[in-house]
């Protein structure tokens, strides 16, 4: 039987479907090791370039709970968004640095930087640059504009392109001003598409043997996500009497909705309603798309008065409604464990699914336990975790979940021995010279201390 996770090998010991390709990785935050990690997860060799005084943010952020020492190598965040890669530190200012980056580029088969777009260019390795070095390069630049147009120069991270590409007033209460969305979700989404756009050129090298410049706007990567508000606001506005603000967890209208293969009507109940604990995450989501489904829902509730009332018959009649009936469905739900109530309904063909925390989708999600999503690795520094798979399944060279992480520094004699040949006294002649480590800095470091 296979192990579901992949943990440490791919399906039936295969080698993964990007078993031979080298990545040589600039990425920081969150934008660009969302790409490279999945790389790594079938079976590509990344190696990851820093310099310890300017390393990834990412490494001194999110520490686990109770974590006294703060150090650069023992942040979960990081270490999840970076597994299975390798660690060079090397100082790519200096021109030993540049020469050993370049010599690296010539045995490698992408080049991939989350930088702001003059970077590459002041560094002397823009695409023309690197291809002189390696024609076969495929070069991926994923930043918030791409890399050209009058906005080329700006720096974003996830927050500020939801705002720009337009996801940012979609979000919210009906009422309110828009909420904006909690978490970067540019920085994963945007990692999404770029890492489709990466493999795509990895396909055309492979099929053609050329490389190419793959650039990558993390604005305009959401721009396709809101496709639904922008037909909303052209086709449904004058229905929802000008409001301008999102409609928050209820459906805005009414109505036959032939596009979504039902017969009846649909919209109300839709929302999120409290469940027994009354925690934050103590929620189940009702969605009623269907007259039948809303005297399922009815059924359920033991056919309260207020429910056969004949006007909510009708998904018009429950949408000018909502405001009654979401309290009293709540005052229902509230007497229900939100997976009781989730397996009560769907049972009786009512969509309800549980709100979930981050301990529910690791641990108690049977699905998710199932397909392997959260295996439990032992990190050298950190211990016993859980870390995330890549939800992607396949049949013959399936994703790999290898257990090892870029603990700083700890793959020059790799990188440098292996790859680039330089003998040990050259490699410990690159240490003595401060081009490896920071001659004024410990190799035990901690944040308390300043790097910057």
């Amino acid at each position: 039987m296979r192990d579901p996770s992949g943990v440490g090998q791919s399906a039936g010991g295969t080698a993964g479907a990007l078993a031979g390709v080298r990545v040589l990785d600039f990425t920081w935050s969150v934008l660009g090791p969302t790409v490279t990690r999945t790389l790594t997860s079938f079976g590509a060799e990344v190696i990851k370039v820093e310099w310890p005084k300017r390393a990834d943010p990412m490494r001194t952020t999110m520490y686990s709970a109770g974590e006294e020492r703060k150090g650069l190598d023992n942040g979960p965040f990081f270490h999840n968004l970076n597994t299975g890669k390798r660690s060079l530190t090397l100082d790519v200012r200096s021109p030993c640095g540049m020469e050993i980056i370049r010599r690296l580029v010539g045995v490698s088969d992408v080049v991939i930087e989350s930088f702001s777009s003059q970077v590459f260019r002041r560094w002397g390795l823009d695409y023309p640059q690197l291809r002189e070095i390696n024609p076969r390069i495929v070069y991926v630049s994923a930043s918030g504009f791409g890399h050209s147009g009058p906005y080329e120069g700006y720096d974003t991270w996830g927050p500020t392109a939801q705002a720009f590409n337009g996801l940012t007033s979609i979000s919210g209460l009906p009422g309110h001003a828009p909420a904006g969305w909690g978490w970067s979700y540019m920085d994963v989404a945007g990692g999404a598409m770029a890492t489709v756009a990466t493999l795509a050129a990895i396909h055309h090298q492979v099929a053609t043997g050329e490389g190419q410049y793959v650039d990558v706007s993390q604005v305009e990567s959401g721009l396709s996500l809101t496709g639904p508000s922008v037909l909303d606001q052209n086709a449904t506005r004058e229905r929802r009497g000008g409001d301008t603000s999102p409609p928050g967890n209820r459906a805005a209208t009414g109505g036959a909705s032939p596009a979504y293969g039902y017969r009846g009507e649909w919209g109300a109940p839709y929302g999120a309603y409290p469940t027994r604990g009354g925690g934050h995450n103590d929620y189940c989501v009702i969605s009623v798309l269907a007259d039948e489904e809303w005297v399922a829902l009815r059924e359920q509730m033991g056919r309260p008065t207020w429910a056969l009332d004949p006007s909510l018959d009708t998904a018009d009649g429950r949408v000018a409604q909502q405001d009654g009936m979401d309290g009293r469905i709540a005052a229902w739900t509230e007497t229900y464990d939100k997976q009781e109530l989730m397996r009560k309904l769907q049972a009786a063909g009512v969509r309800c699914g549980a709100v979930q925390s981050a301990q529910d989708r690791t641990e108690n999600d049977a699905q998710l336990v199932h397909r392997g999503m959260f295996p439990t690795l032992e990190h050298p520094v950190l211990g016993e975790h859980r870390f995330e798979a890549t939800p992607i399944r396949m049949s013959e060279t399936d994703r790999v979940t290898p257990p090892s992480w870029p603990l700083l520094g700890q793959d020059n004699q790799y990188v440098l021995g292996d790859l680039l040949g330089m003998s040990e006294e050259e490699i410990r002649q690159l240490d003595r010279d401060g081009l490896t480590w920071p001659a004024d800095l410990p190799r035990d470091v901690t944040v308390s201390r300043s790097l910057w």
